[in-house]
């Protein structure tokens, strides 16, 4: 008990400070390829054509996939939160006849190392037919505004209420009613480290192991395990230092 109140050192600090923690990036399989993805221009656009061959041709790339390759191989991007009525259009792995946000993945490169995938992106040919965009959320849900995924009428995924009683009764009670209106920028945690993943596959046992900076490796065990149609005894997730 004398633990309880008291400061107590962390046992994890020493190897931190001192540059011994093992990130993703420190991780080295042999054999590693790399990855790299080609992302839209575009807020909203038909792909009406995409050519692959001078990439796949580059010294030292392995593969070039597009939409063409995944569909109907992996199953789309599973929402991580769902609640009562959601609409969920597909989010597929490589976009598939259209993209619906500036930097939707829309084709990958494998190679032998980074800098040669990335090289390989810039000879990949897309031609697009841009679309009107919504870039506001007001101005989504205003009549006549483009209509970004048809599975969502209206641009609108949810409605998420409150039920109660007795509310207008408080309101009409109440000494003083304020009317506030409260914008809400988007927010995310930016780390030092991006987000990273090494995976390494066993054909004989049908097994995946990855490593990935997250915090959470059950729930991407679970939704990994959707997206690949793999059960989830067969997929191991392991998560490093993060940050």
């Amino acid at each position: 008990m004398k633990y309880i109140g008291a400061p107590l050192k962390r046992k994890e600090d020493p190897r931190l400070i001192t540059g011994q923690g093992a990130y993703v990036d420190d991780i080295a399989l042999p054999g590693t390829l790399f990855c790299a993805f080609l992302r839209s221009p575009h807020g909203h656009a038909r792909i009406t054509g995409i050519r692959t061959e001078r990439a796949s041709r580059h010294p030292g790339v392995v593969a070039v996939l597009t939409g063409r390759e995944t569909a109907g191989k992996v199953g789309t991007m599973p929402c991580g939160w769902n609640l009562p009525g959601l609409k969920t259009p597909p989010h597929p792995v490589l976009a598939e006849g259209k993209v619906r946000l500036m930097g939707d993945r829309v084709a990958a490169v494998v190679a032998e190392d980074r800098y040669i995938a990335r090289d390989a992106l810039d000879l990949i040919e897309v031609d697009y037919e841009p679309l009107p965009a919504v870039v506001d959320l007001e101005r989504a849900f205003a009549p006549g505004a483009p209509q970004i995924h048809e599975e969502a009428p209206e641009n609108t995924a949810f409605v998420w209420g409150f039920p109660g009683q007795g509310v207008e009764e408080a309101f009409g009670k109440a000494d003083r009613v304020i009317n506030l209106r409260l914008v809400n920028h988007r927010v995310i945690p930016t780390a030092m480290e991006p987000r990273g993943t090494l995976a390494q596959f066993k054909p004989a046992a049908g097994e995946l192991t990855v490593w990935t900076s997250t915090q959470a490796p059950h729930l991407i065990r679970a939704l990994l395990g959707m997206v690949l149609n793999v059960p989830e005894h067969k997929l191991r997730i392991i998560a490093p230092e993060v940050g």
